[in-house]
């Protein structure tokens, strides 16, 4: 693909591995969260000189709506952060704007399971796994299928015969060296004093040259390994270098290893005039979903669409509504999200993650007590659960009216401020944070005891 995208949206992701984006696309754009994720000095420094205009955008309200909505047909609306659907919402109003949406789509597909024995075609030729050691370099790969095709052929050509034949030689061989172990030693003695070694003897030196190691190039030797060797009872034998490293990733060929996972390109081999590049499974998820366009990096790319629900592990019921927190069915907080297929006949296929196991944190401690009034902070634990409502005190309920001739300002010192209200004494103070307060803990004034567990 030797042209360049028009439209490039990056995500955070971009900038932090410092991707060339003029390389990809003529105009690079992002939203203005994006910017601000990018919190280390040095690549703070590095966006300051960027080599090309990079484009902050806002999306519009509409097309905020429309990828919200179908980010929950999908199910990965509770994984997408509020950037990741300002990215979203970007890439799908510039799509709309430069090319239209007639080819976008206004519902997920949901993906077909189909029971096969075959391998798939993706994993039909999965021994060019980049990083992936298979025994043989690329280069010697053809040569090494084409010998291990002849060895099979003449494994094939061996009748039953020959078979029998090797296995009583090996037998016979094996009987005589039987009998040569019954020698004693008093007759190896009467032998080794027969031995005769004469120094001046030629024939010595003719050994020690036979005896000598080839020099042949290295290339002979690699080959001569790697070549099929056949006794001479008939037995094949097959050698393979073990040693070499052709498919780990090293310095030498980590450009080469990055081209082959299309770093920068997109699937098809037409070059879409917008596409966006993110490393976030959930982000490409809905993109992919829409038919929107995705850029790789670093080969981290999806390659199967998927459409999520919910589903409780209390009674195993499932609902489509991606926002639910408490299972619709029996009320408890034992909602998780597992993915979803259909089989040949239409049927729906639940896919549940057995790697990651259910856990007991925070449902095996005792919960708070309730507090009663407006100002309590009560942990949630069924949907319908009244809140208390945040009512304005009495002062703060009169009208305001700024019109009027005894109207002073909030800022005015004579203004009159609600100090002795019940209410105004339990509202929340300014400089403490309401994630600092803990309803397990109360302060025994008398005892001036801080921090003790409620009974």
């Amino acid at each position: 693909m030797n042209k360049k995208i028009k439209y490039l949206v990056a995500d955070t992701t971009a900038f932090i591995n410092a991707v060339p984006l003029n390389e990809y696309a003529d105009n690079v754009l992002t939203v203005p969260e994006v910017l601000s994720e990018v919190r280390n000095k040095r690549q703070i420094k590095r966006l300051c000189v960027l080599p090309y205009d990079l484009q902050v955008r806002e999306p519009r309200i509409e097309s905020v709506k429309h990828c919200v909505q179908f980010s929950k047909k999908t199910g990965d609306y509770i994984s997408l952060s509020g950037i990741d659907i300002k990215v979203i919402a970007l890439v799908y109003e510039l799509e709309a704007d430069m090319v239209g949406t007639d080819h976008l789509r206004k519902e997920p597909i949901m993906s077909t399971v189909i029971a096969s024995r075959e391998r798939p075609q993706e994993l039909q030729d999965n021994t060019k796994l980049p990083g992936w050691y298979n025994g043989y370099s690329d280069d010697s790969g053809t040569e090494n299928e084409e010998e291990l095709r002849d060895a099979d052929e003449q494994i094939d050509d061996y009748t039953v015969d020959q078979v029998k034949e090797n296995i009583e030689k090996e037998l016979k061989i094996s009987e005589n060296e039987k009998e040569t172990e019954d020698v004693t030693e008093r007759e190896l003695e009467d032998l080794f004093d027969k031995l005769i070694c004469d120094a001046n003897d030629d024939t010595n030196e003719s050994l020690c040259d036979n005896l000598a190691p080839n020099t042949e190039s290295g290339e002979d030797d690699k080959n001569a390994r790697q070549n099929q060797r056949t006794s001479e009872d008939g037995s094949l034998f097959i050698s393979i270098d073990t040693e070499n490293d052709g498919n780990w990733i090293t310095p030498n060929n980590i450009q080469k290893v990055k081209q082959s996972m299309m770093m920068g390109k997109v699937e098809n081999d037409m070059t879409p005039k917008v596409a966006c590049m993110s490393t976030d499974f959930a982000v490409q998820n809905t993109l992919k979903q829409m038919n929107l366009n995705i850029t790789n990096l670093n080969g981290c790319t999806i390659t199967h669409m998927r459409t999520y629900i919910l589903r409780c592990y209390a009674c195993f019921k499932t609902t489509s509504v991606i926002t639910k927190v408490f299972c619709p069915n029996c009320g408890n907080k034992t909602l998780k999200r597992v993915a979803v297929s259909l089989d040949e006949n239409g049927k729906q296929l639940i896919h549940i993650n057995t790697r990651r196991p259910l856990t007991r944190k925070y449902k095996n401690k005792s919960i708070p007590r309730f507090r009663g009034g407006k100002h309590s902070h009560n942990p949630i634990l069924f949907e319908d659960q009244p809140i208390p409502r945040q009512m304005p005190s009495r002062v703060a309920r009169t009208k305001t009216n700024a019109l009027d001739e005894d109207y002073t300002a909030s800022l005015s010192p004579f203004a009159m401020r609600d100090i002795d209200s019940k209410s105004a004494m339990l509202r929340s103070k300014g400089h403490v944070k309401e994630c600092a307060r803990n309803s397990n803990y109360e302060e025994n004034r008398r005892r001036k005891q801080h921090n003790r567990l409620c009974k």
